[in-house]
């Protein structure tokens, strides 16, 4: 069975070892870390400085591993400056990473800026992604591009990876976007991106009248992720299964102690 995770997205309210144990209750092998509490940055947090050596302890004790960190550094700018401050980012949080074993980490691609069009924006974000690649190996640690904001057709991003050609340079498929985002069916999404996916994003949503989507419960929702899951295991993948709630962004979604466990339960419902 695909090994579970879930990103703190979904719990901005809980401490540190709060995360920790829940993981280990519910039956989670990971966690994502996007945020602890008030601090969207892990990298300033007082948890992942000077008590680092700690919350190590409490994680191993537990038997929970940590399958990553995500960022917010977006790649997709041809502005120094702007370029710099992602770079800067994804150094801290590389460093961390390689500290807890933490292997991969998210990086966005972002909006296309003003002025610009996916294909005269890629040749710069490709260049960026090379450059902070080549940084990534001294740390271990691979990055993981996600299909999200104006990234979320796979035939581009598969464009994006053969040009960027760099083994520390891989996908995040959030099985959600392109999908939803897109129309795009689940088997075209996978002959696109599976030879470079090393993490994924797992939810579930349906559509509502005024063109958004609402998320739900995994298996409520109309997204194929069954057939996403079950391409992906057929195929070999052997990353981790991140839960992705957006409870941060969304405070009315519902609570994690209902989510969470749900995951688990249908997960194993549909790949024990």
């Amino acid at each position: 069975m695909l090994k579970l995770s879930f990103t703190t997205l979904g719990c901005p309210t809980w401490t540190l070892r709060q995360i920790a144990e829940n993981a280990a209750a519910m039956g989670y092998d990971a966690v994502d870390f996007r945020g602890l509490q008030d601090a969207l940055d892990i990298t300033t947090t007082a948890e992942f400085t000077t008590d680092l050596a700690a919350t190590k302890r409490l994680f191993a004790d537990l038997g929970v591993a940590i399958s990553g960190i995500a960022t917010s550094a977006r790649y997709a700018t041809v502005d120094p400056v702007e370029r710099e401050k992602q770079f800067d980012e994804t150094r801290r949080n590389m460093e961390l990473a390689a500290k807890l074993d933490a292997r991969v980490l998210r990086v966005y691609g972002g909006r296309v800026p003003e002025g610009h069009t996916v294909d005269s924006i890629l040749p710069a974000l490709v260049e960026n992604l090379r450059t902070i690649g080549d940084e990534a190996e001294a740390f271990g640690v691979t990055l993981a591009l996600e299909t999200h904001d104006d990234w979320t057709d796979s035939a581009t991003f598969a464009r994006l990876m053969r040009e960027a050609n760099h083994p520390r340079v891989r996908v995040l498929w959030d099985l959600h976007h392109p999908f939803r985002t897109n129309g795009e069916l689940p088997d075209v999404t996978y002959a696109n991106l599976a030879p470079y996916t090393v993490s994924i994003h797992v939810k579930d949503s349906i559509p509502t009248a005024d063109g958004h989507h609402q998320y739900v419960l995994l298996g409520d929702g109309d997204v194929p992720v069954k057939r996403m899951l079950d391409l992906l295991v057929a195929g070999g993948y052997d990353g981790y299964a991140i839960l992705e709630w957006e409870k941060r962004w969304i405070p009315t979604l519902q609570e994690p102690e209902i989510v969470f466990p749900q995951y688990v339960a249908k997960m194993r419902e549909w790949l024990e």
